[in-house]
């Protein structure tokens, strides 16, 4: 079959509840994935937590607390996002959440309930393990009809006439080029975090979503918005980026110490009530400024200790959390060596890492992208966060979300012609673009470009930035699009599972999402959660919003990117 109603990029949590609500109004659906179903994407590595206020967790015989409102999850994730959260998403998401969870208990998901996370001012949290969520979304499309195609690398979105009418795309098993054709898209791409060197997320995140919106037309929103997750491993190699102190630490309100090289508590100069157990975008920002200013560790991160609790309170911590096996066994890993040095006294390296991407597409609560016959959906799509994501909050995202894209774009189809097009527009352009790097016979290494890409990102738009990092940035990136990224020669003629050519698909979205990136970081002066000028603000002096607080949208205006600014509404709540 080469036409379908509606075509999924990515087969996370996202790109599924898109497939399965799509395909139970009678769509005919296809989820094109990057690499193989349920061996890929942020879903299957994630923690699995999902936040549902209270009473919403009542009404499904969850344990919850009988105070806890959905007016009271709404007004945590405004203020935790700074207020720069669209409302109207997040109103969204409170409302829509429950329906969902119930949705996967009844089909027989098991649920626990978990203890209140950091800027929650409940414990609102269930949690479905990733490996589980993946599981249960897939099964749940499949049983719906859905079909899937796995290894197609999608690029381009193709066009007719204005309107989005399919996807183009590498077909990495065969090495050919291929157009695949439907009524309606929806992007599930997930976030572009794989571009910076520290980062918590698997490697195929890399922005291509993010590209294929800008190309057709759609805008992205904040997105020098980027999520930094606090105390991950820097060393050794083979455990870097994993997240596994924060999980044993404060994610799960233990309270370790945060300390520099001269042993103090440097959280004491940004929150000193919570101190560790701040919000993540202050605990990052306070790492990321010790490491800046010459008091890390060896290896470029900051200190995290458990010398001063009682050994009992390590020891039984498996008793009581969900997230490890009594053997220290966590998302597949063996930790006992890691617990043993913290066992034994020793303090840990940790830092922030690319977590989550907060900016992205920007959609309305139909998951419309204002292009027709586009839709996005997950962490691809901005504006729900703001400046600062609460954990479990992508949980709820990807669910609703998911489920508002995959009606619309279903219903999109339904009003359409009888059969989509055939033959799009921009196919020849789309198709030359895609090939070039293989048919290229001299030039850059894609892994090199890689490199560049990953080492800017990760130098000027960690979780501290400032105004003369960021214009040489900008000055860098240009030079490796001219002399990178136009320039990449794949090493390998054969085209089947040829590394250099993904490679280099990837590095063509990486430098654009990092570009808007740039701009938006420029052009937001002031500090504002997970964007921290040091250049503007020192340490956790407190800081009003600025006012009035805007939006950075980011569209295509030919071969250059434009900024503009827009008010946020506060439609539900407003700064104090």
């Amino acid at each position: 079959m080469n036409h379908w109603d509606v075509i999924i990029i990515g087969a996370g949590a996202a790109g599924l509840a898109a497939a399965y609500h799509a395909r139970s109004t009678g769509a005919s659906v296809l989820v094109v994935n990057k690499s193989l179903v349920g061996r890929s994407g942020a879903t299957i590595t994630s923690g699995g937590g999902v936040s549902l206020a209270g009473t919403s967790a009542i009404a499904l015989g969850l344990d919850g607390d009988p105070g806890d409102t959905e007016e009271h999850f709404l007004h945590d994730t405004l203020r935790a996002g700074a207020f720069l959260g669209q409302q109207d998403l997040v109103e969204a998401m409170v409302r829509g959440i429950g329906a969902e969870i119930g949705r996967l208990i009844a089909a027989g998901t098991k649920v626990s309930v978990t203890p209140r996370a950091p800027g929650h001012s409940s414990g609102r949290g269930i949690r479905i393990p990733g490996p589980s969520m993946q599981s249960a979304m897939t099964a749940a499309a499949l049983r719906a009809g859905a079909r899937f195609r796995e290894d197609f690398q999608s690029t381009t979105l193709l066009t007719r006439d204005g309107t989005v009418v399919g996807v183009a795309g590498l077909d990495r098993r065969s090495g050919q080029v291929e157009a695949l054709y439907g009524r309606s898209v929806v992007l599930a791409t997930g976030g572009s975090t794989s571009n910076w060197g520290l980062r918590t997320a698997p490697e195929e995140l890399s922005g291509e979503g993010h590209l294929m919106a800008l190309d057709a037309g759609a805008e992205l929103i904040d997105m020098e918005m980027l999520q930094f997750l606090p105390c991950c491993l820097v060393a050794p190699d083979m455990w870097r980026g994993l997240q596994f102190p924060w999980i044993l630490g404060p994610q799960s309100g233990v309270r370790a110490w945060l300390l520099n090289r001269y042993g103090e508590r440097f959280m004491a100069r940004w929150d000193a009530g919570k101190m560790e157990l701040a919000t993540r975008d202050v605990v990052a920002a306070a790492s990321a400024t010790e490491v800046r200013e010459g008091r890390g560790s060896p290896n470029g991160g900051v200190y995290l200790s458990w010398a001063h609790l009682p050994r009992d309170i390590v020891d039984h911590f498996p008793r009581w959390s969900h997230s490890f096996s009594s053997d220290w066994r966590w998302e597949g890993f063996d930790m006992t060596t890691l617990v043993e040095r913290i066992r034994a006294g020793h303090a840990i390296e940790v830092a922030p890492a690319a977590h989550f991407s907060l900016g992205g597409v920007r959609i309305d609560v139909r998951g419309q992208t204002g292009v027709p016959g586009l839709y996005a959906c997950g962490e691809v799509a901005g504006g729900l966060h703001g400046a600062n994501r609460l954990s479990g909050n992508a949980g709820a995202q990807v669910l609703v979300q998911g489920k508002a894209a995959g009606v619309h774009a279903a219903r999109f189809a339904a009003g359409g012609p009888s059969a989509p097009p055939d033959r799009a527009d921009n196919w020849d352009r789309a198709a030359e673009a895609i090939r070039a790097p293989l048919l290229r016979h001299e030039g850059v290494a894609p892994s090199e470009v890689k490199r560049r890409l990953t080492t800017l990102a990760s130098g000027a738009l960690g979780p501290v930035r400032d105004g003369a990092t960021l214009a040489a940035a900008r000055a860098e990136l240009r030079d490796i699009v001219a002399n990178g990224v136009g320039q990449m020669a794949c090493r390998q003629r054969d085209g089947a599972w040829n590394r250099d050519w993904s490679d280099a698909l990837e590095c063509r979205a990486g430098a654009a999402v990092l570009e808007a990136a740039l701009i938006g970081a420029e052009q937001r002066t002031a500090s504002l959660g997970a964007h921290r000028r040091h250049d503007e603000r020192r340490d956790g002096e407190s800081s009003q919003p600025p006012q009035p607080l805007q939006h950075g949208l980011v569209r295509r205006a030919g071969a250059v990117l434009e900024h503009r600014r827009i008010p946020v509404a506060f439609t539900s709540l407003a700064p104090a």
